[in-house]
């Protein structure tokens, strides 16, 4: 349609413009999910809390942190295996609610958090 009104435009030797331009309905019905603010987060430091004992985690992540508390989800981490091991349960089905933002990467270091296995949690990189 913009090409034949420019084309007609050229052989009366006036400009036309259409006045009113329709959006595409896909942009209207696209479905979006709706998550709370703090799991959209990324390349952040988060801090995990038991909610059964005070056993903590913190750590650094440059993926969303949705996609991190996915990952503590797995056997093969260090929250999932305190679960298992000391309070004899699966992982809480709502996990992220116990994960929070901190503002500083030092936390990790002062906060000393017991379910932490990597030594390069704590010589993570600072950027100011």
């Amino acid at each position: 349609m913009k090409k034949r009104l420019t084309d007609l435009s050229l052989k009366i030797k006036t400009t036309i413009q259409p006045l009113f331009i329709s959006r595409k309905l896909n942009e209207d019905l696209k479905f979006r999910e709706v998550k709370p603010a703090i799991v959209n987060q990324q390349c952040l430091v988060y801090q995990f809390q038991c909610n059964l004992c005070d056993a903590g985690y913190v750590g650094y992540t440059r993926s969303h942190l949705h996609e991190r508390v996915d990952g503590h989800k797995q056997k093969s981490s260090s929250i999932c295996k305190h679960y298992l091991s000391k309070h004899n349960l699966d992982v809480p089905p709502l996990l992220s609610e116990q994960f929070h933002v901190l503002k500083e990467m030092l936390f990790i270091r002062k906060l000393k958090p017991s379910l932490n296995v990597q030594a390069d949690s704590i010589r993570a990189k600072v950027f100011t």
